[in-house]
């Protein structure tokens, strides 16, 4: 899937139904193996759940409120996290590294970078290090795939036109077209730039076919825990689908 040429001029506008986006998202293990080659080209797509799960608010719900109503730094009710506000960016995984699987997906967990809190399908409370953004991005993007990814994205994702779109357009796909079956696992990372309110970090895929996959997802410290910032089109993090190797990675070790 990576490394073909692509022809932007032939891609469909829409964020969702791009060849690119489709394959990396599978990578990730965030979402979306289509059924219907016509719906990746430009079709019209699948059809909608008839009953779509409802979002939930929960402890990270902002309400539209400045970092959800709480004091500046203060982190939702019972979240606890190790090794305080270290800037310190990771040259190794954490060593209480533990894989959690979600939906036939593995996901990276730590006690010390988090998550540390599980209420439901959202799984927060991420130190406020570049590893627990790191740990973050792994979690909210593979949930995005899930029956309960309304929830996610109402407390995991910031607010904006981004994430409107998103919501709309991942609307659109119904549970049944959702599948974990081709899902790559983690196999490395980096985090790029880093301050206390932002950072972006880079993941490295392992496809079931044994090619590498790369992304590059924002993530933003809201309402007392990092969260992905979407673009401004809906998707969630930014690819590479050619020449990618392992150099300048993290490696995360056997999942």
């Amino acid at each position: 899937m990576f490394g073909r040429k692509k022809n932007n001029a032939e891609e469909p506008t829409d964020f969702w139904k791009q060849r690119s986006w489709v394959s990396s998202a599978v990578f990730l293990g965030a979402a979306l193996v289509i059924g219907s080659v016509s719906f990746i080209t430009g079709g019209a797509g699948g059809e909608a759940d008839a009953t779509p799960s409802e979002a939930v608010k929960g402890p990270l719900s902002t309400d539209g409120s400045k970092n959800g109503g709480r004091a500046k730094g203060e982190r939702p009710q019972g979240c606890r996290t190790q090794g305080g506000e270290d800037v310190t960016r990771p040259t190794s995984a954490p060593k209480d590294l533990k894989w959690k699987n979600l939906d036939g997906v593995t996901v990276p967990t730590s006690a010390s970078a988090g998550p540390t809190r599980y209420s439901g399908p959202v799984w927060w409370c991420y130190a406020h290090t570049p590893m627990g953004a790191v740990m973050a991005a792994h979690s909210i993007l593979t949930h995005m795939s899930t029956a309960d990814w309304r929830t996610v994205a109402e407390q995991q994702l910031v607010d904006g036109e981004g994430h409107d779109a998103f919501v709309s357009q991942r609307s659109r796909l119904g549970q049944s077209q959702m599948t974990g079956d081709d899902a790559g696992v983690p196999s490395g990372f980096f985090v790029g730039s880093f301050t206390k309110d932002k950072t972006q970090v880079h993941l490295l895929i392992k496809g079931a076919g044994g090619g590498l996959g790369a992304a590059t997802v924002s993530m933003r410290w809201s309402g007392g825990d990092w969260k992905v910032k979407p673009r401004t089109d809906g998707s969630l993090f930014a690819t590479s689908d050619s020449g990618v190797n392992s150099n300048g990675f993290i490696k995360w070790g056997a999942a």
